[in-house]
């Protein structure tokens, strides 16, 4: 459909009221349509509000617009629908799924790979934590930074991206203690979805590419200690968004992530992309 020209009488192209092509009505459709979706509300739908989650259990709204939401905690509470979100239609908006799925069969991630999972980050996050202190690395500094937010984006399954980063300053803070080997076989991941999987292998490599980005814009020669931090850093999300996207699975991936790297140094941004590139055997 072309768009619809219109100039007022009278007034010359190119003057206050110069010539101006209004909105296809099909984009501005689409766009209604996606934010339908993020504030429908149905019995059943995991939401957010006032920094509770929970389900909905009844959405047939009264004349004050409320709804009945089933918190975690065990209580209900009846709430204006506006302050009720959706949380995996937000989730969409925010930490969308890579297009990559390694088992479009399976639901679930065995608990205990998320358990290793996460017990490894902490691990890792407590030797390179050390290492850095003893060297004064920025480079092991940057390696515990990045497990740190693999542990909190394991620790919640309904974490969003600046949830992730928050909490990750409390898994980096723990205390020696809290980090011995006894304390961390206690530890368990959330449960881990492969929907939830999905959507941190695209959070970790579009971290991966930003940081990529950010280091590639001077050569290594004139680094400084942020930038080594960086460089740790992506070494971590590079990693984590392989095992992620290969459903959190404990497999020997470095082949994987010689191939993730590989396109995130050559440029490559689109997450798709990386993701669906470094599992393309056919292709390397």
């Amino acid at each position: 459909m072309s768009a619809v020209v219109r100039q007022r009488k009278g007034v010359p192209s190119g003057g206050q009221f110069a010539t101006t092509a209004h909105a296809d009505p099909s984009v501005q459709l689409q766009q209604f349509a996606k934010m339908e979706k993020v504030f429908a509300h149905s019995p059943g739908t995991r939401v957010m509000t006032g920094n509770e989650f929970g389900t909905i259990s009844d959405a047939g709204k009264d004349r004050r617009e409320n709804i009945t939401v089933n918190l975690d905690g065990g209580t209900s509470l009846y709430q204006k629908a506006s302050r009720v979100v959706p949380w995996e239609a937000y989730l969409d908006t925010v930490m969308p799924t890579t297009e990559y799925n390694p088992d479009s069969s399976a639901e679930d991630t065995p608990q205990q790979d998320a358990d290793a999972f996460f017990r490894a980050a902490l691990v890792r996050m407590r030797n390179a934590r050390d290492a850095s202190i003893q060297a004064d690395s920025p480079y092991f500094n940057g390696i515990a930074v990045g497990e740190a937010e693999v542990a909190a984006a394991l620790a919640n399954a309904d974490a969003d991206p600046a949830t992730i980063e928050q909490s990750s300053a409390t898994f980096l803070g723990m205390d020696g203690a809290g980090l011995d080997v006894t304390e961390i076989k206690k530890q368990t991941a959330a449960p881990l979805s492969m929907t939830r999987a999905r959507r941190l292998a695209g959070y970790f490599t579009t971290r991966a590419v930003e940081l990529q980005h950010e280091l590639g814009s001077k050569a290594a020669s004139d680094w400084g200690r942020d930038d080594w931090q960086k460089h740790g850093t992506k070494f971590v999300f590079s990693s984590a968004a392989v095992r992620f996207a290969g459903g959190a699975l404990r497999d020997n991936n470095r082949f994987y992530e010689d191939r993730f790297n590989s396109l995130v140094m050559e440029g490559e941004t689109d997450t798709d992309t990386i993701v669906s590139e470094t599992f393309d055997d056919a292709g390397w």
